[in-house]
C-alpha cells in the first residue's frame, strides 16, 4: 500500500470502500440524495449561492454526472471498490464525492460501530471542504 500522502483521490476511494464495504451504498445513496437535493432547490440555491471558487452549475454538472454513474453501473459500485473508486474518484467528480463523503461520515449515527468510519474519512479527506 502507498504511503497516504502519495494517495491520489481514487487510491484515497477504493481504501475506503474496502475498509467499510458496508458503507457503500450510504454513499451512493448520499450521492443520489444530494443531486435531487441540488435539482430540487436549484432556483433558492442561485440566489444564495456564494462558492466562487465553485459555480452551482458547475457543482450541479457533478452532481448530474454522479447521478448517471450511479444509474448506468447500479448496484456493480457498491460490489467492486476499482469500479467505485475509479467512476467517482477520478477526475473532478471526485470534489463532489469527498463533499459527500463527508457529509455522510458526519450524519452516521454516533455508534461505535461507525467510529473507524468517521477517522477514516476524517484521515482521508480532511482538507476538503466544497459546498455548504
Amino acid at each position: 500500500m502507498k504511503p497516504l500522502q502519495s494517495m491520489n483521490n481514487v487510491d484515497k476511494g477504493k481504501l475506503l470502500a474496502t475498509l467499510f464495504p458496508e458503507q457503500v451504498q450510504g454513499i451512493l445513496d448520499s450521492l443520489t440524495a444530494a443531486h435531487s437535493f441540488l435539482n430540487e432547490n436549484e432556483e433558492t440555491l442561485r440566489s444564495t449561492w456564494e462558492n466562487t471558487l465553485l459555480p452551482l452549475d458547475f457543482w450541479l454538472q457533478l452532481a448530474e454526472q454522479a447521478r448517471e454513474i450511479i444509474n448506468h453501473y447500479g448496484q456493480k459500485l457498491a460490489k467492486s471498490t476499482s469500479l467505485f473508486s475509479d467512476q467517482l474518484f477520478d477526475g473532478y467528480i471526485a470534489i463532489f464525492t469527498i463533499d459527500c463523503i463527508v457529509k455522510h461520515a458526519a450524519s452516521v449515527p454516533p455508534l461505535p460501530e461507525n467510529s473507524r468510519y468517521r477517522l477514516a474519512v476524517q484521515l482521508l479527506f480532511n482538507h476538503y471542504t466544497a459546498s455548504p
